[in-house]
Formats: structure tokens, C-alpha cells, sequence
């Protein structure tokens, strides 16, 4: 039980120390420390959200805003999925980038520094079926900036 817990932590750990990289235009960088699943809406629905936010100096997030929200509908008669504009994500996404936090940002020179406007998507997904899970792929393929 010992060893499973180690291995457990390791893992974990080694999960957390591979957050991707932010690099800006003007050389400043940070890795994302951690982030807040949100909470799923009431209504068992899919979709996503995107927030912006600013990096701090210190690493937190600021100036949080929703920048898009989709919802999947499903066609029954035709039995296939599409992305409508719905705002049951907004609440939720932006609730738990409050919790986001990173590493203090350094440009190339190693001196602190902050990010604007860094997007971050929320992905909810109430049914994981190969139509759904094709819907998101097709989504982001077409929408590349998400």
C-alpha cells in the first residue's frame, strides 16, 4: 500500500511538472502551477468555455472575462451534433480561473514581467460517445484559435 501511495504522488507530481509553456510575443514565459476543474451546470449538457484573464508578475490571474461559450446540440432525427452560442458554461469557467495560478512570469533577461490576455477552455462533456467526442474534435480543427 506504501509503494502505491509513493507511486501515486510521483505521478502526480510529474503530471503537474509537465504544464504546458506560455511564451508571448514579448519573451515573457510561465508554467501554469494549477487549475480548478469547474463545476459541472445543473443542466447535463456539453460544450465548452473560453476565458481570458492577464498573468500577473506574482502569477495570479486578473481582469477574467468569458470569451466564448458553445453548447452541443444534438439533431435527433438526423442524429448528428452541432455547436450552438449558449452562456450555461460562462459562470462556472470564470469561477474557477480565480483559483488558476502560475509561476511568476520572466522574460528572456530572467526579470519579472505579466501576460495579457491568455485564453484558457473549459471542456464539459456529459456523454463521451465517439459522435460527441468527433463534434469537439471537428470544433476545435475549424476554430483553431480555441
Amino acid at each position: 500500500m506504501k509503494n502505491f501511495i509513493a507511486i501515486s504522488c510521483i505521478l502526480i507530481a510529474s503530471i503537474g511538472s509537465h504544464a504546458s509553456n506560455i511564451i508571448e510575443e514579448n519573451g515573457c514565459s510561465t508554467k501554469l502551477k494549477q487549475v480548478m476543474r469547474p463545476e459541472y451546470p445543473a443542466a447535463r449538457i456539453s460544450g465548452y468555455a473560453q476565458v481570458k484573464f492577464d498573468i500577473k508578475e506574482n502569477g495570479e490571474v486578473e481582469n477574467i472575462s468569458s470569451h466564448k461559450s458553445m453548447c452541443l446540440r444534438h439533431n435527433r432525427k438526423e442524429d448528428t451534433y452541432s455547436f450552438k452560442r449558449c452562456g450555461i458554461f460562462i459562470t462556472n469557467s470564470i469561477a474557477a480561473t480565480y483559483y488558476m495560478e502560475y509561476k511568476p512570469p520572466v522574460d528572456e533577461g530572467g526579470n519579472a514581467c505579466s501576460i495579457k490576455n491568455k485564453k484558457h477552455l473549459y471542456r464539459f462533456m456529459s456523454v463521451r460517445n465517439d459522435k460527441v467526442i468527433d463534434a469537439f474534435e471537428k470544433e476545435f480543427l475549424e476554430e483553431p484559435s480555441i
